[in-house]
């Protein structure tokens, strides 16, 4: 995402590409609602799951952008995103982006960002967190999902964790994540305001409803979502290839409500 003052002076926007810092191919940029007016750029590349953020345009971004920007990552989930390669690099200066951290009110997201001050490469996982959709379990909550399954898979990297040994994956110790429905039905209530200006938001009842209706596979293997639990048989409203031979619990979570969100057009 980039400053848009000069161009927006100008009265044109640039269309050019920005390259992905990670796999340094062209990423595809989307115009999005600013706080206060106008709009500002974001740059995503769906290949490596992250987002380019200009300077501090993140918190920019006007609430109806942040649900525009989860549909974005709802309708490109893949299995096996690029991993995180070891150097990655700023699309605007070319140096080296380095790890960082903040604080949102539900726990500590990272991010990439330019020493320079260029901006940051936001991971989506990341992003969700930073805007309240993630968060990590609970002792009590982990309790519940290992009385339901074995193994799940790591929302960061995709890798295998065994639950019955394992609390964070073990290869880029990441604890156990997922949507928090109640987490979901805040962001709605806070966001449903701004995005009824261009169309109907989902309710929140609704969302609150589509995260408890999620189903599990065709084995009859249930999977958890924080306190709610998938108790119903499987459907052809779930993709087989979302829960595969492991579980991922926030990638089931996007799942069901962008499912809502794509209803609500």
């Amino acid at each position: 995402m980039h400053d848009e003052k000069t161009d927006l002076k100008a009265g044109a926007v640039s269309a050019a590409p920005v390259p992905c810092s990670n796999c340094r191919q062209p990423m595809q940029f989307r115009d999005l609602e600013r706080n206060d007016h106008g709009t500002v750029r974001v740059d995503l590349c769906f290949d490596c799951a992250g987002i380019w953020f200009d300077k501090l345009a993140s918190v920019q971004l006007a609430p109806a952008a942040v649900i525009e920007l989860f549909k974005e990552i709802h309708a490109h989930q893949t299995s096996s995103p690029h991993p995180v390669a070891p150097r990655l690099s700023c699309p605007r200066c070319a140096g080296s982006l380095e790890l960082g951290y903040d604080l949102a009110k539900t726990g500590r997201f990272s991010y990439f960002r330019c020493l320079k001050g260029d901006g940051r490469f936001t991971p989506f996982m990341q992003f969700l967190r930073e805007k309240q959709f993630v968060r990590d379990l609970t002792e009590a909550e982990l309790q519940q999902v290992r009385s339901k399954v074995r193994q799940i898979l790591c929302s960061e990297c995709g890798a295998p964790i065994d639950l019955e040994h394992e609390t964070a994956c073990r290869y880029c110790h990441a604890p156990v994540s997922f949507l928090d429905p109640t987490a979901v039905d805040r962001a709605v209530a806070l966001w449903s305001h701004a995005e009824e200006r261009r169309c109907a938001a989902p309710s929140r009842e609704s969302v609150a409803n589509a995260l408890q209706m999620v189903q599990h596979d065709s084995s009859q293997r249930p999977a958890a979502l924080g306190a709610h639990f998938f108790q119903t048989q499987a459907n052809n409203s779930m993709d087989a290839q979302l829960l595969g031979s492991s579980l991922d619990l926030v990638a089931i979570g996007i799942h069901a409500i962008g499912r809502l969100f794509e209803g609500s057009r």
